[in-house]
């Protein structure tokens, strides 16, 4: 199987009250991209300017990526982003966003990719998500995800997107946005009610939540002792979260547990270095050995 993501691909300035990083490699795509190779096979499928470093293509290249969906557009220049992060590291300010060659550009499918078996829309622009989902053939899950700049310009297509994905992914702060409900079970309930078919919401250091017609499930995150850079720990979350989804013969209640702690298992890596750094050294044992410490962590026994 083999597991479509498109998105962003960036480079990033990161500051945190211990260290600072510039023109880190970054964006949505890239993170979900290198957190599913860790199951399954991934096409990327985005834009990026001439200014876009070759060692920095090489280190997808170098975990297996297919690229041909990676366009290097003509005179233009990769989008950037800038953030500083307070010293709890879950709040943060934007420094600067430089859409560079995302402002205006529509991904389209390169040839053979419409047989992709799951399918993540990382943030983007809803109706090039929408068009995106409509050219896949088969897919057995896809997932569609958004940020404040598509809610607060174009809420009638992120609701339409979502409506059309198999789960919708926002963190907290869009959720209560989305719903205008400050509790998120609350909130959970209302993007069903509304017409997602499943939501998942992202809650950063303290885990995820899913909820469905028939089902609610929270997972905790990862206790770690030191976060060096959360930047993209959602889009890690959600590509783990689809690519092992891609990987089960059936997509029950039961595996979609399972790829929650997966994707908190990924993310929780994903922390631990600037940018994906992490990521591009991360072993398929060290996922497994940190899934198993979530189930040694929230296990307990009857009476």
């Amino acid at each position: 199987m083999t597991l479509l993501i498109s998105g962003w691909v960036a480079l990033d300035d990161i500051e945190t009250p211990f260290a600072r990083a510039e023109s880190s490699l970054g964006g949505s795509a890239t993170c979900a991209a290198l957190a599913a190779t860790q199951f399954t096979d991934v096409r990327l499928l985005a834009a990026v300017g001439e200014d876009f470093p070759a060692v920095e293509r090489a280190k997808l290249e170098g975990r297996g990526i297919d690229l041909a969906g990676l366009t290097t557009v003509p005179g233009g220049t990769t989008s950037r982003w800038g953030a500083r992060y307070h010293f709890d590291m879950n709040s943060r300010d934007t420094l600067f966003t430089h859409l560079g060659v995302n402002d205006g550009w529509k991904p389209i499918l390169p040839g053979g990719w419409e047989d992709s078996g799951t399918a993540f829309m990382a943030a983007d622009d809803p109706e090039s998500q929408r068009g995106l989902l409509r050219a896949l053939t088969a897919p057995r899950a896809t997932m569609v995800d958004t940020i404040k700049l598509y809610i607060e310009g174009a809420r009638e297509g992120v609701d339409a997107a979502m409506q059309e994905a198999d789960f919708a992914s926002v963190n907290e702060t869009e959720a209560r946005e989305l719903t205008g409900e400050a509790s998120i079970a609350k909130a959970g309930r209302a993007l069903v009610e509304a017409g997602a078919r499943a939501a998942l919401i992202k809650l950063g250091e303290y885990g995820a939540v899913y909820v469905s017609a028939d089902d609610y499930f929270v997972a905790p995150g990862y206790p770690l002792e030191e976060v060096v850079d959360p930047t993209g720990a959602g889009d890690t979350f959600a590509g783990a979260f689809l690519g092992y989804l891609d990987t089960v013969e059936a997509i029950t209640p039961s595996e979609i547990r399972r790829a929650i702690i997966y994707g908190s298992a990924v993310a929780s890596f994903a922390v631990e270095g600037f940018g994906p750094a992490r990521l591009l050294e991360l072993t398929r044992d060290e996922v497994e050995t940190r899934y198993r410490e979530f189930r040694t962590l929230t296990h307990f026994e009857e009476g």
